[in-house]
């Protein structure tokens, strides 16, 4: 057992399902201490405080959800009232405070009080971990909300990041015909070199009409109303973008068109696998700023 001394303390908070299992991850380790306050569970493992109060010292690093503002502020989303000027004095000299999606104003305010912040939403591990709950929860939406299968299905993927080269793989594994666009030359001869059909994202405009399934990854306007009045009826429009998307989607409910914008698929979809992901990137984060080796 790791001396006490050296052993942090995580207290973690917010009403996100992802905040359970990540404290359930880090209360596995044996050199950790997690305190679990306001969330929407009680994780295994953590001690589960109803009080502030009730921390057996100050915490040596807090984790917020994600995302971990309402509404850009410094109020914390959690299964009760909660700000950041509550838990300022139960944090330790120098904690480290991570959160996901961490507006300006929650950096500023921990950092002039000289905690230091991080936002575990721009980790690389993060987010190339995140990539396959999100293609699954993608292809899980795609099968409840279309009427046929998706064996067989010709669909159009924009982009190709991470996201898009996770939901190519997985739908192309699951039947689909699938089609990438994008405006780089390279990727598309990569997405060719990996077996898929691709065209440069300027003939979108020509080829929309083709596909009863698109799905967007590119966080710019690219599924416009000139583009979305190509596609045919009954066409399913599935953006995995973050905010504010790539779609139309005030066009698309004119032109009767389904476009669902699915934000945050790892939380939803897959939470237990999403709390672990954050877990492993908090405990990076809190490695590289204290300057210990937590494992």
């Amino acid at each position: 057992m790791a001396d006490r001394k050296h052993t942090p303390l995580i207290l973690v908070t917010g009403s996100d399902r992802r905040q359970v299992y990540a404290a359930e991850k880090l209360a596995s380790l044996d050199n950790t201490e997690v305190c679990a306050y306001l969330t929407d569970g009680e994780p295994m493992g953590a001690r589960v405080i109803k009080t502030l109060g009730e921390l057996p010292r100050r915490a040596d690093m807090l984790l917020l959800p994600m995302p971990c503002s309402a509404g850009g502020g410094l109020e914390i989303p959690a299964c009760g009232r909660l700000t950041c000027a509550e838990l300022t004095p139960y944090l330790a000299k120098n904690a480290v405070v991570a959160g996901g999606k961490m507006p300006t104003a929650m950096i500023e305010y921990f950092n002039s009080l000289g905690f230091t912040t991080a936002d575990y939403l721009r980790r690389e591990e993060l987010a190339v971990k995140n990539c396959v709950p999100t293609a699954e929860g993608a292809l899980a939406l795609a099968m409840r909300e279309m009427d046929v299968t998706i064996s067989g299905t010709r669909a159009l993927i924009i982009g190709w990041g991470r996201v898009a080269k996770a939901c190519a793989r997985l739908f192309g594994a699951a039947g689909a015909r699938v089609c990438v666009t994008a405006r780089n030359l390279g990727q598309l001869a990569e997405a060719e070199s990996c077996g898929f059909e691709a065209f440069e994202l300027e003939q979108l405009f020509a080829r929309a009409g083709g596909f009863p399934l698109i799905i967007n990854t590119v966080p710019a306007p690219v599924l416009t109303r000139e583009i979305i009045e190509e596609t045919r009826r009954g066409c399913l429009v599935i953006d995995l973008a973050s905010q504010p998307g790539g779609t139309d989607f005030a066009a698309a409910a004119e032109l009767s068109r389904r476009a669902v914008h699915a934000l945050s698929l790892p939380g939803k979809c897959a939470p237990v696998t999403a709390g672990e992901i954050i877990a492993e990137a908090a405990l990076n984060i809190y490695n590289e700023r204290s300057g210990r080796n937590v494992t």
